[in-house]
């Protein structure tokens, strides 16, 4: 059986070395190897070239689907298989995954995906609640995962291919449904094994799973309007509180503090895309902008005291770190009365990693400081604000409320047990990035 094999490649010059060694030494070797460079700026074409493979480059970085689509067409076999690059398969995974893909009603099967790395809180956060395989079993899964899979590509022909509205997530998902709708199915096959090697921080890991939620929830219109966006930040709050109870249960208490990030990273972003929408990149600033729209929210809130207008010197361009520095200090309080002084400090502080990937203890201090002369920041939300948006900022400071309440009273002594493990989370961010702290 004639089998072609892709890698898509996006600066992945750390990885595709072992990758590709990997491959080369499959018990079924693939007829050919394709690696699908997707405008990567990095060495990863030049490594590559050191194998026996072909590669196919994309002058601009297009996404995942439009990888695998030029993968597809460029690919005269039969069968065709995937791997990404940060994955390196079992000597006999192709084989395996070939001798399950048997009847013609299978349009294809797929590989158990296993962690690689899990020392750090972010990967071991990663393992539980980002698996990429079904478990032990073989069954027939609702979807395949992108890669570690082998498809028949008439059947991928048949229903068109990847959709290059799913960029870089869902795609698999909304191509396994069309198969389904034209009566195929899947097999899992967790003897076929390949290994990830991942490792994360706050902000690739927060981000990456934002990323593979929000096309459902785009599909589903959450972002259509104010009244179904509602829905979406109380549905980040209830999977936080999913989490917090599974990792209770199996008392996973190191990963409670993430559990509880989530629910305000997650609805940050989904504030961002629900009004950038047109762009899904992340939005980058400079570091003067976050100093400038804090001040500039803080001089107003102050000297416009007894108006009912707030003004502003910024841009609207600056509307999203306006809206940011003022869900933190709207949450502040209710923070303050849950938890200690410490944990708020942390809280803050990965937030803006998660969300901006920027630290400056500075910016840090001074938000604190801010929140802790003035506690009595709703009043943002009793004034006209040109950029601020008060559905927002109400709706989740009133859901956020409830949403303590509800643990504090749910479970015994939660709030302590979160405390302990952003400090253990704090730790290993410190270590990651190999500084000492103070």
């Amino acid at each position: 059986m004639k089998v072609g094999l892709y890698i898509p490649c996006f600066n992945a010059a750390g990885s595709i070395r072992f990758c590709l060694e990997a491959v080369f030494k499959q018990t079924l070797p693939p007829q050919e190897v394709l690696v699908i460079d997707d405008g990567s700026s990095d060495e990863t074409s030049s490594i590559a070239s050191s194998y026996p493979v072909r590669i196919v480059t994309h002058a601009d970085n297009l996404g995942l689907s439009a990888a695998r689509n030029t993968a597809i067409k460029n690919l005269d076999t039969k069968f065709i298989a995937s791997l990404d690059a940060d994955c390196i398969p079992e000597p006999d995974w192709l084989e395996r995954l070939m001798e399950t893909l048997s009847s013609a009603q299978v349009a294809g099967v797929g590989g158990r995906l296993l962690e690689s790395y899990s020392s750090t809180i972010f990967d071991s956060w990663r393992t539980v609640h980002m698996k990429q395989d079904w478990g032990e079993e073989r069954t027939t899964p609702s979807f395949l995962f992108g890669a570690n899979t082998v498809f028949r590509k008439k059947n991928l022909l048949e229903v068109g291919l990847y959709n290059l509205k799913f960029r870089n997530n869902y795609e698999d998902v909304d191509l396994c449904n069309r198969l389904k709708k034209k009566g195929y199915t899947f097999i899992y096959e967790p003897k076929a094994m390949a290994h990830h090697y991942k490792s994360d921080d706050f902000h690739s890991l927060l981000n990456t799973y934002w990323r593979w939620n929000y096309p459902y929830y785009q599909k589903n219109k959450y972002y259509s309007g104010p009244k179904k966006f509602i829905f979406k930040l109380k549905d980040n709050l209830g999977l936080a509180n999913r989490y917090l109870e599974e990792d209770m249960c199996a008392r996973r208490y190191k990963l409670l503090y993430l559990d509880f990030l989530l629910a305000i990273h997650h609805s940050w972003k989904d504030f961002e895309y629900f009004v950038l929408r047109k762009n899904q990149k992340e939005k980058s600033c400079p570091p003067v902008s976050y100093w400038l729209s804090l001040l500039d929210l803080n001089f107003f809130y102050h000297f416009d005291s007894r108006k009912n207008k707030l003004s502003t010197f910024l841009h609207k361009s600056e509307s999203f770190l306006q809206n940011f520095f003022a869900l933190d200090l709207l949450l502040g309080r209710q923070i303050q009365e849950k938890f200690s002084y410490d944990f708020k400090k942390l809280l803050y502080k990965h937030l803006l990693l998660s969300v901006y990937k920027i630290q400056d203890d500075y910016l840090l201090d001074r938000l604190l400081v801010l929140n802790e002369r003035c506690t009595d920041w709703d009043g943002l939300l009793k004034k006209s604000h040109p950029y601020l948006d008060k559905i927002f900022l109400q709706n989740l400071s009133l859901s956020f409320r409830q949403w303590l309440e509800e643990l504090s009273n749910r479970f015994k002594n939660i709030t302590h047990m979160i405390e302990i493990s952003a400090a253990k989370t704090d730790k290993i961010s410190y270590a990651q990035k190999g500084e000492v702290q103070t």
